[in-house]
């Protein structure tokens, strides 16, 4: 087959050879793509453009005997002006690229997800308020998984083992108190731009993001400890 482009964001990168690398895009149409990109290090080949969750212009060849595809050429689709430079904002994307590496199987179509995340990783880029971003990210996130919270009549307790969010006491310890769910029923009726977000505070926000992961942690059997976690919380502030 001739060669292709698409359009591709880097959810995993792995040293192949001295000079080759391995890469798993998400993309639109084919979900997570996997690509052997030969030479990536020499300066003359892009390589130092693919970073995490970089959103990629990929050109490639595909064998049908090969489940790899081979990068002839790559370009930024689109450029982050303000993430490289911002630890806070490298923090959340790091956090969020190790969420996904956890959760989005390969081979499935993720049409939807591509564009929610190439649309939220702008938005992170170019907005001044994002404190709640990472909270935002982790509840909406489930809409593309399959695990969105419902919400019934008069809503007052978030159900991490049900995923709902309900009128009276759950009968087990898996929820949220009435404060938290509100905040998160809140924050899920506002933009990613944060313009228009719930104030919540540092200690809040930090117990609402563990809570969140809690729920994940529920819903995916393997789901093992964010280990990007920790680098999130040092660049947290008020």
């Amino acid at each position: 087959m001739g060669k292709q482009t698409l359009e591709g964001i880097v959810l995993q990168k792995i040293d192949y050879s001295e000079s080759s690398l391995i890469i798993k895009l998400l993309c639109q149409e084919e979900g997570v793509k996997s690509f052997i990109f030969q030479g990536a290090k020499r300066k003359n080949k892009k390589g130092n453009l693919i970073q995490p969750l970089a959103i990629l212009s990929v050109e490639y060849y595909q064998r049908k005997d090969s489940d790899l595809a081979k990068i002839s050429a790559l370009e930024s689709s689109v450029v982050f002006r303000n993430i490289p430079y911002d630890p806070y904002k490298s923090s959340i994307l790091f956090f969020m690229n190790e969420v996904l590496s956890k959760t989005i199987k390969e081979q499935e179509d993720n049409s939807a997800l591509f564009l929610f995340l190439k649309s939220i990783l702008q938005i992170l880029d170019e907005s001044n308020e994002i404190a709640n971003f990472p909270i935002k990210f982790l509840y909406e996130l489930t809409k593309y998984l399959g695990f969105y919270p419902e919400v019934s009549d008069n809503p007052k307790y978030f159900d991490l083992q049900e995923g709902s969010f309900v009128k009276y006491l759950p009968n087990h310890p898996f929820y949220l108190n009435e404060e938290k769910s509100a905040l998160l029923l809140q924050l899920s009726g506002t933009k990613f731009d944060g313009i228009n977000g719930p104030k919540i505070e540092l200690q809040q926000r930090r117990q609402l993001i563990y809570d969140l992961l809690n729920y994940y942690k529920i819903i995916f059997d393997n789901f093992k400890d964010v280990q990007s976690l920790a680098i999130l919380e040092a660049t947290l502030h008020d």
